[in-house]
């Protein structure tokens, strides 16, 4: 119980949706605060605070693959949900629990268990496209209190800390007892208005996008039925989203009724399970030996193939890995991940003409694919070809959105072509992005002292310096 009420004051402290719901809330009596209405702005910036503190803990999964699919899947639901302009941004939660959420400012965070759990790609389809419609739907509160700085940062780290399953004993008991004081008089009324109107407008999204709109309740089926096997200890999914018999019938019955057009579906999501599986394993050899004598019950044997091929190149067995993705590229010379793969192993193998030649062609094929980006711009720095990673990098950055990955490559390849300046103004912004605020400040403050910088760059550099100094006043 302590979990779940922490949970919710922390949504409620900063402005989050409370995945429970209610019906009227009661806002806490914060002193001389005074509630404000939450504009798109605020609640963007919201949500911007909570991802620079996972990725200060680095709690954001940034295996390229799994990011681009992620990203791809949360996009067709937007493209076919009820807005389509609400600015989204879908990330992975590198944590084994079941859950999903949604914060505020279009920020959707699924964690790596619930990928692993669901047993369809319209199952996870199906969670996603729930977060979105309670994004969509206006589901989050309306008011939030003007708490001060040191107040709000504490309930990022909190909230933070709960939304992956970190344990509330690794939390200082003051800054508990400061978030507690702070909701004496906070009363709720539960009721699942919201997530019934969730379900609704997530299956209609769901077969708009293409996707089995049975995915939904079957995926909940699932967790209710496993929720009589954990007792007391049940996966974080099903305390913020209360699955009852009712619910999956409703929803069961919507999704058969509403008209659909399923599109074949995608075939990374076997491989971005296998991906999951792999990273999370630390005893890599004795996976190894483990999947190695499954191989007769697994049905799909271009998966057996596939996760063995990055599991050996895990475990530094580059030969047997070259092995098993030659299997595949024989035959599907079309599939840009088994490619990606056989190009990452001949690196392994120092075969460097050959990587080249792979990664240059996925590069024609698809000029803008952020794993291509980052895997051949990673490949280029380290072959010594300097001046085409950033070649790569810079169209990559002007035409797609420059996250941490693209702009920590961008730095390193600006300082190995001479562009100094660029480099640290790269690194600063890779710095801020992952909340380490007075580290990006250094950058810019070395990026100003430098001569022959051209106009535009040095303002860019001093608007930048500027921004960062109020954050970090806020952040005292």
């Amino acid at each position: 119980m302590l979990r779940t009420s922490l949970f919710t004051l922390l949504l409620l402290i900063l402005g989050l949706p409370v995945t429970a719901y209610t019906e009227t809330i009661a806002l806490p009596d914060m002193g001389d605060s005074s509630s404000s209405e939450v504009s798109p702005i605020e609640e963007r910036k919201l949500g911007e605070n909570l991802m620079r503190w996972l990725r200060q803990n680095d709690l954001i999964e940034t295996d390229p693959v799994i990011q681009s699919y992620i990203h791809s899947i949360g996009y067709q639901l937007v493209a076919n949900s009820d807005e389509s302009s609400q600015p989204f941004t879908f990330f992975v939660v590198k944590d084994q629990s079941i859950n999903a959420f949604a914060a505020p400012g279009g920020f959707i965070g699924i964690h790596a268990g619930l990928i692993l759990t669901s047993e369809s790609e319209s199952e996870l389809a199906g969670v996603m496209a729930h977060e979105v419609a309670h994004i969509t739907q206006k589901h989050l509160l309306r008011k939030y209190e003007s708490a001060n700085k040191h107040r709000l940062t504490t309930a990022v780290a909190l909230l933070a800390a709960i939304l992956i399953g970190q344990n509330a004993e690794e939390l200082t008991e003051a800054a508990i007892a400061t978030s507690l004081a702070a909701s004496t008089q906070l009363q709720i009324n539960f009721t699942r208005a919201h997530e019934k109107e969730a379900d609704f407008v997530g299956i209609r999204t769901l077969a708009n996008a293409g996707f089995d709109p049975e995915g939904m309740p079957k995926f909940f089926a699932r967790m209710q039925k496993a929720s009589q096997l954990y007792g007391q200890e049940i996966p974080e999914f099903l305390s913020t989203h209360p699955v009852t018999v009712n619910r999956i019938a409703e929803s069961t019955n919507r999704a058969r009724n509403i008209n659909k057009q399923v599109s074949k579906q995608d075939n990374r999501y076997p491989i971005i399970k296998a991906r999951l599986v792999v990273k999370k394993e630390q005893q890599i050899n004795q996976f190894l030996m483990a999947y190695k004598n499954s191989k007769n019950q697994l049905k799909d044997k271009s998966i057996f193939h596939y996760t063995m091929a990055i599991a050996s190149l895990k475990a530094g067995l580059a030969q047997q890995a070259k092995k098993h993705i030659d299997l595949l590229v024989r035959n599907n010379q079309e599939n840009i991940y088994y490619r990606l793969t056989e190009a990452e192993i001949l690196q392994a193998l120092k075969q460097t003409k050959q990587a080249d030649k792979i990664y240059s062609q996925l590069m024609r094929i698809y000029p803008y694919s952020y794993p291509v980006t980052i895997y051949y711009a990673d490949f280029l720095l380290a072959s010594g070809q300097h001046d085409s990673a950033y070649e790569k990098l810079q169209a990559y950055a002007q035409n797609r959105h420059a996250d941490t990955q693209v702009l920590k490559l961008l730095s390193e390849a600006a300082g190995k072509t001479g562009r100094t300046s660029e480099a640290y103004l790269y690194l600063a912004e890779h710095e801020f992005l992952k909340g380490n605020t007075r580290t990006a400040i250094s950058h810019l403050n070395s990026a100003s002292k430098l001569k022959n910088t051209d106009y535009y760059l040095a303002s860019k550099i001093e608007a930048k310096l500027r921004q960062y100094k109020q954050v970090a006043i806020l952040e005292k």
